[in-house]
């Protein structure tokens, strides 16, 4: 079966550190990608943002080639620890691309180094300022992972990196066209020793690569499957539509579909017939433009199904049942049509709500037979714009911890590593995963000890061996919409629930996002989780009258209406989110918000148009 499917294997250069530094190559290279000029003969300013540097794909080649030594330095920073360089634009158009730096953690850079990167950036002569021609002649260890995505300018930006590497005698890692997930597994996986207990696809030798990385989620999905304890009546195959955004993922989730089919076939009665997923994968690269009305971003933005460019049957199209990636598949969200036509979109909250409810539960379980269960403390991390009724339900419902991060991967990561054993995290656009803990890994140890001589049927030892496979099956570097998928999956046929059942956990609070451009971004500021403003000062008490305000007019008594607004991290905007018993309640909300930013944050332009101009 494994030998059958046809896994990419890196291409490595320097694989000993035996090359020299080569300081005449890299001035030549630096020369030839020299920094472009504006209209008005200054340099072109590049800046780091939330995931590394993005631009039109014309303007990167000075920027790979610069940051490629920036990534050899961070190498040589971390006493030879590898680190990732992943050239892609994610959900953005496909003529833009950019560069994602991984720790060498399978994170993302310090702060201080995010800054480090953005004057390397920007800088005609990083070799010397740098002072990275101290190395030649004394080969130190280097190691930079490198990976793509589908774009077509992708290979020649990948090449330009690799041969700044080589020309600083870095040993390279090519792993060609793979996820950003991929690529961030794979540089965590060569430094094992930077996560405690991280269990990394489930590779002995300590590195991951990508036969390692599927057949283990595959493997560990089926045996989740296994310890189902309903009873399966329905011998219907189950099927799920995957639409890839025309990107990465897709060429991912072929060779995924191509495993689980093998286990389907030689599962014997191990397995029920109908507990695997059929994988319907549409949009694949080549079948339409990368990101264009399609993929995760698309489908959670605008609220509407992506546009199928695959060819297929009709009546094979479940849409009951479908997913969409993100152009890296580092995203993922759900959705369905339901009887009126209309599309459900099931997002990053309600993942989280699905996965932290069935930890809880398994948790729970496990606590009858195992009382140290009871003192594992788990959490959901969420940001200001995670909807009101997904913290309310977890709250109150799934009777879990609720913590509020700054906005940003890095930001709810950390908080979730730090202030929790189990750690849940996702934003609403479908970026997260689970974190476990060291208290986590010795409750399993323990438990093992204390459940070794019970039934495998009894129920806490069913907990045992659910709670025991989830960390093989998570992506800890980073959100993985492969690794989500199989997990999401899973988990609603344990639970014997289709997306209609999981749907109705809850009911989403209509929300309006808009954003008002400002002078000067800099004249307004939040509190660490920004949901509320600091200055100017006028602007919160203005804000929070507005919500009191809403709440008053509110049809429904038991009215939540909120708003809350932060400056935008890449513009001179002010991003706005307002969320509210109805749609139209939701819109006025944020239009009175809008109007408020404009006056006191010195707008400029026009105050959005949104539906419901009607002051309150």
């Amino acid at each position: 079966m494994k030998n059958e499917i046809n896994f990419d294997a890196p291409k490595i250069y320097n694989s000993r550190f035996l090359t020299k530094s080569n300081p005449k190559e890299i001035r030549r290279l630096l020369h030839h990608f020299s920094i472009p000029k504006n209209s008005n003969g200054k340099s072109v300013r590049f800046d780091y943002g939330t995931a590394g540097f993005r631009y039109h794909n014309k303007v990167l080649p000075p920027i790979m080639a610069r940051i490629a030594i920036f990534a050899g330095l961070r190498s040589i920073a971390l006493d030879g620890e590898a680190v990732g360089m992943m050239i892609t634009a994610s959900h953005n158009p496909e003529v833009d691309n950019g560069i994602k730096i991984s720790d060498s953690n399978g994170g993302m850079l310090p702060v201080k180094w995010e800054q480090m990167a953005t004057d390397m950036a920007n800088s005609d002569n990083p070799f010397e300022e740098s002072r990275i021609n101290d190395i030649s002649g004394k080969p130190r260890t280097m190691v930079v992972h490198i990976g793509r995505d589908t774009r077509s300018h992708s290979l020649p930006l990948s090449q330009i990196a690799i041969r700044t590497l080589v020309a600083m005698g870095a040993k390279v890692i090519d792993h060609g066209v793979v996820t950003t997930p991929q690529l961030h597994m794979y540089t965590l996986s060569s430094n094992p020793h930077k996560v405690m207990n991280v269990l990394l696809c489930g590779s002995s030798s300590g590195t991951c690569f990508e036969r390692d990385y599927m057949i283990s989620f595959v493997e560990t999905y089926v045996s989740l499957l296994r310890t189902c304890t309903r009873q399966v009546k329905d011998d219907k195959p189950r099927c799920m539509l995957v639409d890839s955004a025309c990107g990465v993922g897709g060429l991912k989730l072929k060779k995924i579909e191509s495993i689980l089919k093998t286990y389907a076939r030689e599962g014997g009665d191990i397995i029920h017939s109908s507990a695997m997923v059929n994988l319907k994968l549409v949009n694949q690269p080549g079948d339409g433009p990368l990101n264009h009305r399609c993929g995760a971003e698309y489908v959670q933005k605008n609220q509407l199904p992506p546009v199928l460019y695959s060819e297929f049957q009709e009546s094979e199209v479940p849409a009951s049942y479908v997913a969409s990636l993100d152009g890296d598949a580092d995203r993922i969200v759900f959705h369905y049509t339901d009887s009126r036509g209309k599309l459900v979109l099931l997002d990053g909250d309600k993942i989280a709500v699905l996965i932290s409810s069935f930890l809880q539960e398994e948790i729970r379980y496990l606590s009858t037979e195992v009382p140290e269960a009871k003192k594992i403390k788990c959490g959901i991390v969420q940001t200001a714009y995670a909807n009101g009724s997904s913290t309310r339900y977890l709250k109150n419902i799934v009777q879990t911890e609720v913590a509020i991060a700054k906005t940003g991967v890095k930001h709810v990561h950390e908080m979730a590593h730090h202030h929790f054993d189990v750690g849940t995290y996702f934003e609403a656009n479908g970026h997260g995963t689970v974190l476990f803990g060291p208290k986590f890994y010795d409750l399993l140890a323990k438990a093992e000890q204390k459940l070794i001589s019970t039934s495998r049927t009894q129920r806490a030892t069913i907990a045992w061996q659910r709670l025991r496979l989830l960390p093989k099956l998570v992506n800890q570097a980073v959100g993985d919409a492969l690794s989500d998928l199989l997990i999401i999956d899973a988990i609603l046929y344990l639970n014997g629930w289709d997306l209609q059942r999981w749907s109705g956990l809850y009911n989403d609070m209509p929300s309006r996002q808009c954003k008002v451009k400002v002078k000067d971004r800099s004249i307004i500021s939040t509190n660490s989780n920004e949901t509320k403003t600091i200055s100017p000062a006028s602007l919160q008490p203005a804000l929070e009258a507005a919500m009191e305000s809403m709440n008053s007019i509110s049809l429904n008594p038991l009215s939540q209406a909120r708003t809350f607004v932060r400056p935008s991290g890449t513009e001179d905007a002010v991003r706005i989110y307002a969320e509210a018993q109805t749609q139209d309640e939701a819109n006025l909300l944020a239009t009175e918000a809008a109007t408020l930013v404009y006056k006191l944050c010195n707008g400029v332009s026009e105050i959005p148009t949104l539906p419901g101009q009607t002051r309150l």
